[in-house]
């Protein structure tokens, strides 16, 4: 609550600069990440860092994390929507009763539920013919707020995270867009995410009253295993031989739902339309390492030989899923306006000493001089503001700052496009 709080307090001292000097009504939505070690999850809380100018209101997503202990506490109460992306650890929170009971709730009395590969599992009526440990655990766990089953095999669907080399692993997957207001203002039927061992879903039959009309949003156009095939191995006398394929099932189902549950709206994505992905290139497969592999020499996949799309490539479609989750009529433009610091590093707090990492700390620990970076994609023009007092304005790269400060201080970049901006904060102790 307090992390809420200092949020808020900042995006206040900030608007007379995302106005532009307007007097038009401001609309905060508070929206609630559940945490994660996972990138992913991070990079999530950052696409919907983000604000939009429609029909003399100015609408803004306040993000913070919430944690399990403060879900059990009720402080959902606080917020317009929870968020819950790739992670595992909700499978076991999941399991609580009163954790289940409080999200529930909280989304049937109105909040709403943005949930994103492990985030839609979360959310659905789990599977349909659980055949292992893993599938009975994810079962006890769901929440059944959405009235879908998912396919997420251990040994097809899931081995496309598993075997991901990490940044350079995910598959883009051509997926076709429904009629939604969530699609409207894009002009194409078709778009590229990126894949990374996600649910597909498909219409089940609970029939808790709750629960509301099934509206598929988005379908698997491609089949990862055929678009990007990869295999078994096992390793004999130092040599790696192929133990046969791993096939997926997805093409033609769900790839993202909208929903409701009571008073609650909900939108579900396999794939990841928060993260970069790739158009055009191949797969390849190596012998690695990775935290699926507990590190232990295993083979791996990447997707090489394509052109890098910009961070915000997809990051239009989480937030206009999060306005339409919050019942807002205006959504965001399509634009793929994005920032996000670099120096200091937003995702994993460190120690710096002149500028030059250190060590990883619980915050950002900065002594001697330093130049604040940010990456800035789409964007007209960025601004750094400290304590929400504007400090410099860029037009054009570099995005940086010298910052000379004592004490503890928050730092915004915010990147202005479209009758709209992307902004990143982060608070740093300055030696």
């Amino acid at each position: 609550m307090k992390k809420l709080m200092i949020v808020i307090i900042t995006m206040i001292l900030l608007f007379p600069y995302i106005n532009h000097g307007k007097g038009e009504d401001i609309v905060y939505k508070k929206i609630a990440v559940y945490p994660s070690i996972v990138p992913a999850v991070k990079v999530l809380q950052t696409s919907l860092r983000y604000g939009w100018y429609a029909d003399g209101k100015t609408y803004v997503f306040l993000v913070s994390q919430i944690s399990q202990r403060e879900i059990i506490m009720g402080k959902l109460r606080n917020y317009d929507a929870l968020v819950i992306g790739a992670s595992g650890r909700q499978y076991l929170y999941g399991i609580d009763a009163i954790w289940k009971e409080q999200v529930r709730n909280f989304i049937a009395g109105g909040g709403g539920y943005l949930g994103i590969c492990g985030g839609a599992n979360e959310a659905s009526m789990g599977y349909e013919k659980p055949n292992n440990t893993a599938d009975y655990v994810i079962n006890k766990a769901v929440l059944k707020i959405a009235n879908v089953y998912i396919n997420d095999d251990q040994e097809e669907e899931w081995q496309y995270l598993y075997k991901t080399a990490g940044m350079e692993g995910g598959v883009p997957i051509e997926c076709k867009l429904m009629k939604h207001p969530i699609f409207e203002a894009y002009p194409n039927d078709t778009r590229i995410i990126r894949y990374e061992g996600g649910p597909s879903m498909y219409l089940a039959n609970a029939s808790d009253a709750l629960l509301g009309d099934v509206i598929p949003i988005a379908i698997y156009n491609e089949e990862p295993s055929e678009k990007a095939p990869i295999h078994h191995w096992y390793k004999k006398w130092g040599k790696w031989y192929m133990d046969g394929n791993i096939t997926t099932d997805i093409k033609g189902q769900y790839a993202a739902i909208a929903t409701t549950y009571g008073k609650g709206r909900i939108v579900l994505f396999g794939p990841h339309p928060e993260e970069i992905t790739m158009l055009g290139g191949h797969v390849e497969e190596f012998p690695g390492r990775s935290k699926y592999t507990l590190f232990r020499e295993k083979y791996l996949y990447r997707w090489t030989g394509g052109n890098y799309t910009s961070w915000g490539y997809n990051w239009w479609i989480v937030r206009r899923s999060m306005a339409w989750i919050c019942g807002i009529d205006d959504l965001p433009p399509v634009n793929g306006v994005a920032t996000m610091f670099r120096l200091p590093n937003n995702f994993m707090p460190m120690v710096y000493i002149n500028g030059r990492m250190i060590m990883p700390a619980r915050e950002n620990i900065i002594i001697g001089g330093i130049s604040i970076n940010a990456f800035v994609s789409g964007a007209e023009r960025a601004a750094f503001y400290v304590d929400g007092k504007l400090v410099k304005d860029c037009y054009s790269p570099p995005y940086k700052w010298k910052a000379n400060l004592k004490g503890k201080h928050e730092i915004t970049i915010k990147a202005f496009a479209n009758q709209s901006f992307a902004y990143d904060t982060t608070e740093a102790y300055f030696l």
